[in-house]
């Protein structure tokens, strides 16, 4: 199972944690930036990564970093 799949198998427990400061707003962006990374077709990821750094106003490579994250097996 990724990082992605367990947050979003678990959505509604990570927006409550997210709304009463347990967990960061920024896992419900990192969800939003994979979702759309994945949604992109016909681009390679070097574009995928510059245009989704546009859009959310973070570099290519923290981009990057999330997508690994995301795709990340967890044990």
């Amino acid at each position: 199972m990724t990082r992605y799949e367990l947050i979003k198998s678990n959505e509604e427990l990570t927006f409550q944690y997210v709304k009463n400061g347990i967990l960061s707003y920024q896992i419900i962006r990192d969800m939003d930036i994979y979702e759309k990374f994945n949604s992109l077709d016909n681009l390679t990821n070097e574009i995928k990564y510059i245009l989704l750094a546009d859009e959310f106003e973070l570099s290519k490579s923290r981009i990057e970093q999330i997508i690994t994250s995301m795709k990340s097996e967890i044990k």
